[in-house]
This record gives C-alpha cells, sequence and structure tokens, in this order.
C-alpha cells in the first residue's frame, strides 16, 4: 500500500487501467474458451448423431443376411468411406459383430476400436488401446425389423488440439494486451491529467503580491475546469480580501494618527511656554477630547473584531422593535433639536423580534445618528416600523442629500466615507454603519438603503419575526 502511494496519479491510473482492462480480458477469454468447447462437443455430438441416424436409414440386409448400405443406383458404391466419424460398428444385443467401418480386417483400426460393452444408450468418453481419446455415442436402433446397437466413434484430440491452439493464442496474447492497455492508459491519464499541470505551474507564481494571477480554465464544463473556476473565485476572496485589509489598515493607521499628532502638538504647545490657568484647562480639554475620540475608535475596532470572530455572545430575549425605536428616538432628539430638525417615530402595533437589546440598540442608535448628522438644519427624520409577512422592518428615512446608488454597495465598508472630508468634519470615523450591519446580521437580518441624491436615504433593518410559541 505504501508503494502504490508513492506513484503519481498518472501511473496509479495507468495500472488500474491495465488491471480493469486485465479483468475484463480473462473473463472474455474465459468465455470464449467455454464457448468455443461447448461448441467442439456439440459438433462432435452432432456429426456422431447424424451418422447413426444415416446407418439407420441407409444400411439394409442382403440376400446372404448381411448387413450392407443400400446403394440407390446401380453404379453406387457397395463400401463408402465414412466422412462424419472415425468408425461404425453394428452390434446384436449380445454382443456380436455384425458391421463395422471401416472394416474389420483394416490393419491399422485394430489398436483403436475398443471392445464392446453393454451401456445405456448415450454419449461417453473413451481412451482407446493406441492412446487416442474418443467421443462415443452408442444407441439401440432397428435395422430390418432387427433390433441391434450401432456406435460411432470420432477422435476427440483434433479438438481438444484446437482448444489448446486457442489458449496459447490468448496466453501469449492476454500479457501484450494489457501491457498495451496500461501503455495507452497512461497516456490517456495524461493527456486528462495535463490541465492540472498548468495549474500546478501557474499555482506557483500566486502570492500576496500577484493575487490578480488566475488558473488556466481549458474546459469550463468538466471536473477539472470546475476545479480551477473555483479556486479562481477563491483567488479573488482573497484578492478581494487583501485590498480590504490594507486599506483598513491604512485608514486605521489615518484615524489612529490624526488624534495622536493633535495631543503632541497641543502638549508641546502647553510645555513651550508658561500659560495661565485657563489655558491649560483648554489645553488639557483638548487632550481630553482627542483621548476620548481614541478610545472611541478602538472600541468600534474591538466591536467589529470580536464579531468577525463569532465571539459576540447574544443574550436573546423578545424585543418590541417599535419601543426600541422610540426609546432611541427620544435619546437622540436633543441631537436633532440642535440642527432644527424634524423627528418623528410612527406609533405602531407592537412586534417582537428576538434580540440582544443592547446590541440592537447599538445598531439603531449608528444608522439614526448618522441619519441626523447628514440631514441639513430644517430637515425631516421619521422612524417607522412595519410587520412584512415573517419580518419586520425598522424604517429610519431622511431629507439629506442622499447617497448615490453607486455608493449603496459600499457604505457599509470600514471606514468608508462618501464625502470624506464633511465626515470628518462631522468627527465620524466611518465605522458606525459597518457596526450596525454586522449586528444586524448576527440577529439573522439584514440593512437594505434605499433613496436617491436630493431625495434623501431610507435605511431598513429587516429581522426575522419571533414565532408566537416563542415568546
Amino acid at each position: 500500500m505504501k508503494a502504490w502511494r508513492v506513484l503519481s496519479i498518472r501511473a496509479r491510473l495507468a495500472v488500474a487501467y491495465a488491471a480493469a482492462m486485465g479483468l475484463v480480458l480473462l473473463a472474455y477469454a474465459v468465455f470464449v474458451a467455454a464457448f468455443v468447447h461447448d461448441r467442439l462437443n456439440a459438433e462432435i455430438a452432432h456429426r456422431l448423431d447424424q451418422e447413426v441416424e444415416i446407418a439407420e436409414r441407409s444400411l439394409t440386409v442382403d440376400d446372404a443376411g448381411r448387413l450392407v448400405w443400400h446403394a440407390p443406383h446401380d453404379n453406387h458404391e457397395a463400401y463408402q468411406p465414412l466422412r462424419n466419424v472415425s468408425w461404425l460398428d453394428i452390434h446384436r444385443p449380445d454382443g456380436s459383430l455384425i458391421y463395422r467401418v471401416p472394416e474389420i480386417g483394416v490393419p491399422e483400426m485394430a489398436d483403436v476400436i475398443p471392445s464392446f460393452e453393454a451401456r445405456t444408450s448415450g454419449f461417453f468418453s473413451l481412451v482407446a488401446p493406441n492412446g487416442a481419446h474418443l467421443r462415443v455415442l452408442q444407441r439401440d436402433i432397428e435395422i430390418a425389423g432387427q433390433k441391434v446397437v450401432a456406435r460411432a466413434a470420432l477422435s476427440e484430440d483434433q479438438a481438444e488440439h484446437d482448444l489448446a491452439t486457442l489458449f496459447w493464442v490468448m496466453g501469449l496474447s492476454l500479457p501484450l494486451a494489457i501491457a498495451l492497455s496500461g501503455l495507452g492508459g497512461y497516456l490517456m491519464a495524461g493527456r486528462a491529467l495535463s490541465p492540472i499541470a498548468k495549474m500546478t505551474a501557474q499555482a506557483r507564481v500566486i502570492n500576496a503580491e500577484r493575487l490578480d494571477a488566475r488558473l488556466p480554465v481549458d474546459n469550463p464544463g468538466d471536473e477539472l475546469g470546475r476545479l480551477a473556476t473555483t479556486f479562481n473565485d477563491l483567488f479573488a476572496h482573497l484578492e478581494q480580501s487583501f485590498e480590504q485589509l490594507q486599506r483598513f489598515t491604512a485608514d486605521a493607521s489615518h484615524e489612529l494618527r490624526t488624534p495622536l499628532a493633535v495631543i503632541r502638538s497641543v502638549g508641546e504647545v502647553g510645555l513651550g511656554k508658561h500659560h495661565d490657568e485657563a489655558a491649560y484647562r483648554d489645553i488639557v480639554g483638548t487632550m481630553l477630547e482627542e483621548a476620548d475620540r481614541l478610545t472611541l475608535l478602538v472600541e468600534s475596532l474591538l466591536t467589529l473584531t470580536r464579531a468577525d470572530a463569532g465571539r459576540m455572545a447574544l443574550i436573546l430575549r423578545p424585543v418590541d422593535l417599535g419601543a426600541l425605536a422610540g426609546e432611541v428616538a427620544a435619546h437622540l432628539k436633543v441631537l436633532a433639536e440642535e440642527k432644527n430638525q424634524i423627528l418623528i417615530m410612527e406609533p405602531s402595533e407592537p412586534v417582537l423580534v428576538s434580540a440582544d437589546i443592547a446590541i440592537l440598540r447599538q445598531a439603531v442608535v449608528n444608522i439614526l445618528d448618522n441619519a441626523i448628522k447628514y440631514t441639513p438644519s430644517g430637515g425631516q427624520v421619521t422612524l417607522r416600523v412595519a410587520r412584512t409577512g415573517s419580518e419586520v422592518a425598522l424604517e429610519i428615512a431622511d431629507s439629506g442629500p442622499g447617497i448615490p446608488p453607486e455608493h449603496h454597495g459600499k457604505v457599509f465598508d470600514r471606514f468608508y466615507r462618501v464625502d470624506a472630508a464633511r465626515n470628518r468634519a462631522e468627527g465620524g470615523f466611518g465605522l458606525g454603519l459597518a457596526i450596525a450591519r454586522q449586528a444586524v446580521e448576527i440577529h439573522g437580518g439584514r440593512i437594505e438603503i434605499a433613496g436617491s441624491p436630493d431625495k434623501g436615504s431610507v435605511f431598513r433593518i429587516v429581522l426575522p419575526l419571533l414565532a408566537p410559541h416563542e415568546t
């Protein structure tokens, strides 16, 4: 078994193909040999049976009381040598010989024809005194009203010689056929596995710097083509993940560097010369504000990291989504009032979902805070809860500038900003929507976005409705 595993797949396929072909050829050879043997025996039996029937019809008794061949014409010879059998004889029931062809006096048949033995009618084999293998038919017949016993014999040596010749031919050709099939299997396996060699060569050049390279796909419809396509899809995901990781690292570094630079510069100003107490308070306040920004950024990143790793432990219980939305709206109403915005919470009947209230509240807070932040002064933000079949949706619609459709698929990416300059002025990191999506998805829900520029945006948090038996 160990030696088998050392072989290449191509060699193993060739050996397996040769072994399978060898078994098929061996079974075919056995079948042919059995068929030929049966046909030879059937032919011998047919010739013997035919000759006995001819003898029964053609032998007659002459005036002298002897058995002679019936001559249909005057010029027909009295003695006709047998063509189908080696010899034929006729005996009385007591065993006395009354007729034989070739004639009794033929010397060369003296050591071939065995003595008569009474037995039941049928075929049997025997070995003649000279060593010849004979097939004999012994049958009771009636000639000119007399009950006699006819024996006809035919040598089996020629049939056995023909069968032995067949065995020799098969014995010599079978190994050759197996060897040729093994060679053919090796060539076919090499041709079939050639795409793997190409994929292996191409895979060697794929690394972190060349994730854009792809495996060759000769035939997308076969198994190897589907395998190469699957690997190419995997490489595409890896390429995308690497790009996101590089972008995430760059954005995180930038977000960390900005407050650290502010803290450093403010500290250097404070140490540069003497200031009064109020100035020092402003310096320390600025440093604490930037420290709070750093803390918020780190906590947001840790939240996303725990969600990615599946380590966010949920404490699930029935939650009225409408009541939760109203609570969040009341909490953030002061932010809307500062911008003279109208914050509307449309009434709804209680709709329950199974959720961790703290994590789900954070998702609603992030989306509502985002809507208030980008809705201009005097605008309107509306919250509504609606039940649709087996799901419940919380819609947060604003009258802000809206999000262009080309950005809809990216606004949930980490550190992504539709307008980077304006977002930094507002103090955001570009992580709020990413955290909201993670919080909703771990509850088995999804976030949808609609709207267009100049018509505002609509964010929909869709969650499974809590079944009545789960309440």
